[in-house]
């Protein structure tokens, strides 16, 4: 058969992995090392496809190999057909963490890699105990990773997901104040004179609800000294407990951190909407075993979470 009459006799799975990888990785190399095949191999591969369907498929450019328009259509074709035969494969295979070493791969906001791992991990240490965790941040780009199979399970705010998607509620959540325990200024109550007056810690995470709060305060004519502004979470506790700012933050972290002694908890003196921090994946992989069993301990751990 020549290369122009290429057909599914001669498709093997690891060509359709070698468009995806090759498109991920944007290096013939690092596609080979990934596959364990040779660089040799992938350029053959490439070259066989090309002249099939008389199109470079990817071009070098400054960042890698790039594919062109008609690799992106081939490689959302291929992508499904992937799926369809990873499932085809593992039809009927259970499942069973006691014994699997399989890696998850996560997108958390930072505030749910604070509040979720150390539940999750000593969970995982008893009922799967070689199981692995790989996280990432939630980002503008979760949504695509979690289509490609990239991420398996997504959990934070995540407002807006297209058709396809699926989610589910763990629990509601609001946003609090939180000072340092002998703060000078702010005593067993927060007014909202006080909280106008000092100086604060301001976090732009997009990933809690932070759209909610700044909505609010927007409409209710608050404006906040920033004393310093900062991407995540991380790190806040320690500035609030060593300062005089203040610190607006989601409830469960403010819970978590009060109970060490060096900041303190305070209702917000106006009112912020509750948002609801849920888990998501894609309706392509809610058939895996290991993906279904991620999602109902997912659940079951923080459905009820205080």
């Amino acid at each position: 058969m020549s290369d122009s009459q290429l057909s599914i006799d001669n498709i093997d799975l690891k060509t359709l992995q070698m468009l995806d990888e090759l498109n991920k990785t944007h290096s013939v190399s690092q596609t080979a090392r990934n596959l364990q095949l040779t660089q040799s191999s992938i350029s053959m591969g490439l070259a066989k496809l090309r002249r099939h369907f008389s199109d470079p498929l990817f071009v070098r450019t400054t960042t890698g190999m790039a594919p062109t328009p008609l690799a992106q259509e081939l490689l959302r074709l291929t992508s499904d057909a992937m799926v369809l035969l990873q499932t085809a494969l593992n039809h009927n295979m259970a499942f069973d963490p006691a014994s699997s070493d399989r890696i998850f791969r996560l997108a958390l906001s930072d505030a749910g890699q604070m509040l979720f791992l150390p539940v999750l991990l000593r969970w995982l240490k008893e009922a799967a105990p070689h199981v692995g965790l790989e996280i990432s941040a939630l980002s503008e780009d979760t949504p695509v990773m979690l289509e490609r199979g990239e991420i398996d399970l997504a959990a934070g705010f995540l407002p807006t997901l297209d058709a396809g998607f699926f989610g589910q509620r763990l629990f509601s959540e609001q946003f609090v104040c939180i000072a340092r325990a002998d703060h000078p200024r702010v005593g067993a109550t927060l007014s909202l004179a006080s909280f106008v007056a000092e100086s604060h810690v301001t976090v732009h995470s997009s990933a809690t609800g932070h759209s909610l709060l700044e909505r609010a305060l927007r409409e209710q004519k608050i404006q906040r000294v920033s004393a310093v502004s900062m991407p995540n979470f991380f790190g806040v506790e320690s500035i609030v407990a060593e300062s005089d700012h203040l610190a607006t933050v989601p409830q469960r972290l403010a819970v978590q951190w009060a109970l060490g002694g060096r900041v303190k908890m305070h209702p917000l003196p106006f009112p912020v909407p509750e948002y609801l921090v849920m888990q998501h994946w894609h309706e392509r992989y809610m058939r895996d075993p290991g993906l279904k069993w991620l999602r109902t301990s997912f659940a079951n751990l923080f459905d009820a979470l205080p």
